[in-house]
């Protein structure tokens, strides 16, 4: 990996650049549950994370912040914009998947109280609509048109959006034309930063998961 985009300056003919950057570890309490919705914080440990975080991206001086609403992002969102003296604007159309009646479920209970749903689930999770929540595609449509509108209207900017694993997946594929049945190869790292260089509307992604 050439490490020349590392420079506060944009490449040649690199017309705007989104960093995209995963929310840090959150309380171990969530661990094994379904939560999209929900308002996890962020443990101690995720706190850390994104401090390092924000000291790679400070020095590549973006421009604006965007986050999710979600407190798990928006908490590492405030961090990155703290260190690179940036304000935050938040965007409902990046939060993650929601779980609807979900919510907050073991998914070992899923799996015993919802055997079949489950089972889709586990077999095709791009194909399942949760009970009085999203599908995968409702989610991806929301969340394209919001990036594809964030990019219509921040032309020679460096952005950094903060938001989930499944948002920037679905941010990821949709930029390298992935099938949305490949998406789950996309590996997504607590506070992993994965940087999009723009030539005019073609993109070049630089960096995936980039901790350091």
């Amino acid at each position: 990996m050439s490490h020349g985009w590392r420079q506060a300056h944009l490449p040649p003919g690199v017309t705007h650049r989104v960093m995209l950057v995963r929310h840090g570890e959150t309380d171990a309490s969530m661990k094994g549950r379904c939560y999209g919705k929900l308002d996890v914080p962020l443990s101690t440990e995720g706190v850390s994370q994104v401090k390092k975080t924000a000291q790679l991206i400070a020095p590549l001086q973006p421009t604006f912040i965007v986050s999710s609403p979600r407190i798990r992002a928006l908490d590492s969102a405030e961090i990155i914009a703290h260190r690179c003296q940036l304000s935050v604007s938040v965007n409902e159309q990046f939060a993650e998947l929601d779980f609807g009646d979900l919510e907050g479920e073991r998914y070992e209970d899923v799996e015993a109280e919802h055997p079949k749903f489950f089972a889709q689930w586990m077999s095709n999770p791009t194909q399942v609509t949760f009970p009085n929540g999203e599908s995968y595609q409702s989610m991806a449509e929301r969340v394209v048109m919001g990036y594809d509108a964030l990019l219509q209207n921040n032309r020679d900017a460096k952005c950094v959006l903060v938001a989930h694993g499944g948002v920037i997946r679905i941010i990821l594929a949709h930029v390298l034309e992935l099938d949305a049945g490949n998406v789950f190869r996309l590996d997504q790292s607590y506070a992993g930063i994965s940087c999009i260089d723009y030539y005019e509307s073609t993109p070049v992604l630089r960096v995936m998961n980039w901790l350091g």
